[in-house]
């Protein structure tokens, strides 16, 4: 599984209708549990809308579904999975969803709601396979999955939903429509009142600029568990607020704490 030798078997389809039956392309993968979360992901996103924005100063390709739930449902996928010689992990691309498909049982007596809910422990199926996800950062903690990938299609505006069967878990994140992803510039300033309180998300950016001012945008969206848009949006706030001001350039510049 991290070797040449016994290689995991990944198909990736895309389909004409949300029906399994006319397909577009189909491939067969076979390889190594890293080097097939690559594959996998690239397929994703080679094959999902994506949406240009003016971020800041910059034009940024913006994906239909954020990178992170992406590689966060598929490390999840491989972490979780019962390995034997007649197994295969699957990706299905649909008009109206994608779903990433897992073999094997559920490998928890919870249910997925209840990791989004509470701060439950992890249970692990492949001990081994979990720690080398997390120390490769495809994983950033042990049971947090799901609460990551709901906080993040939240603040996406995108819907998920998951199915449960004998053979295995299919997570399922749902699309919009073509016409609903369109290209915005995220760069507005505005007047803002004096004596202002900053809201939730506003005092987490402050908090985090304030113990290591060079935090990109990118980092920051990764420990708040928010898209880039997201934290363009409180960044100019907190600018327009007056708390934080930009020294240098978007790429090696580093944020300045006023207040």
């Amino acid at each position: 599984m991290f070797g040449k030798k016994n290689p995991v078997m990944l198909k990736a389809a895309i389909f004409a209708t949300d029906e399994k039956l006319t397909f577009l392309d189909m491939q067969i993968f076979e390889d190594n549990i890293i080097n097939l979360l690559d594959i996998a992901e690239q397929y994703i996103f080679k094959n999902i809308h994506w949406a240009n924005e003016i971020i800041g100063m910059e034009c940024t390709e913006i994906p239909e579904i954020p990178v992170a739930v992406i590689r966060e449902a598929l490390a999840n996928s491989f972490a979780h999975s019962i390995y034997n010689g007649s197994t295969y992990h699957e990706i299905c691309i649909y008009p109206s969803k994608v779903t990433i498909y897992s073999p094997g049982t559920y490998a928890s007596s919870h249910k997925p709601e209840e990791y989004i809910n509470k701060n439950l422990q992890s249970s692990i199926r492949n001990e081994k396979i979990a720690k080398m996800l997390f120390l490769s950062k495809s994983i950033e903690q042990f049971g947090s999955g799901f609460k990551r990938i709901n906080s993040l299609c939240k603040d996406a505006k995108i819907k998920f939903s998951y199915e449960i069967d004998e053979a295995g878990f299919t997570f399922i994140i749902h699309r919009k429509k073509a016409g609903e992803i369109s290209s915005n510039k995220i760069n507005v300033t505005v007047n803002v009142p004096e004596n202002v309180t900053l809201n939730k998300m506003e005092k987490l950016v402050y908090q985090l600029l304030s113990s290591n001012p060079q935090y990109t945008r990118e980092e920051l969206a990764e420990k708040t568990s928010k898209t880039v848009r997201t934290i363009q949006r409180t960044l100019n706030s907190l600018r327009d607020k007056e708390y934080i001001t930009r020294i240098g350039s978007d790429k090696t510049g580093r944020w300045e704490i006023l207040k």
